[in-house]
């Protein structure tokens, strides 16, 4: 009985802590309305100064001559622009010289002196102030094969001294 008694008592003084009642934890119609009135004004739209550009501005993916004709000319001479990804992978497979093929493990190896570069390696070649990526594909006894973009060339392996 005395314990009932204390329970009770402990439940009914912590009731009103529990619903709320009696401790302010709903602001007042007028406070309330304040608070509303000052989330509009930060939640208005504004004026954003960048999105205005300026009419000259040259859009980057799309800059003026992009996809023109190029004058086409022998490789060597100056101001020759290759036009497609062929002649670029062309004359950039004149410049690849590997210096053999060596099979380790049943997998092909293409050597560049002490460079070792198997099929799905990346070279990184410059033509005419560009850096290109060529992959190899594909390694055989006498050729290797490189792909640029789409565009795949089948170049022979000349083994013996580097010029």
């Amino acid at each position: 009985m005395r314990v009932q008694r204390i329970l009770i008592s402990v439940l009914l003084a912590s009731a009103p802590a529990a619903t709320g009642v009696g401790f302010g934890a709903i602001a007042t119609p007028p406070k309330r309305e304040a608070t509303l009135e000052q989330a509009a004004q930060l939640l208005a739209p504004r004026e954003n100064p960048a999105a205005k550009l300026p009419a000259d501005l040259v859009d980057p993916f799309n800059p003026p001559g992009f996809g023109g004709t190029h004058p086409v000319g022998k490789p060597g001479e100056k101001g020759h622009t290759a036009t497609s990804d062929r002649e670029i992978l062309e004359n950039i497979a004149t410049q690849i010289r590997p210096s053999g093929m060596l099979m380790f493990n049943d997998n092909p190896l293409l050597l560049f002196r002490e460079k070792k570069l198997k099929v799905g390696d990346t070279l990184t070649i410059s033509f005419e102030g560009t850096d290109y990526v060529v992959v190899i594909t594909d390694i055989e006894k006498t050729s290797f094969k490189i792909r640029l973009n789409r565009e795949e060339v089948t170049r022979p392996i000349k083994p013996g001294k580097a010029p």
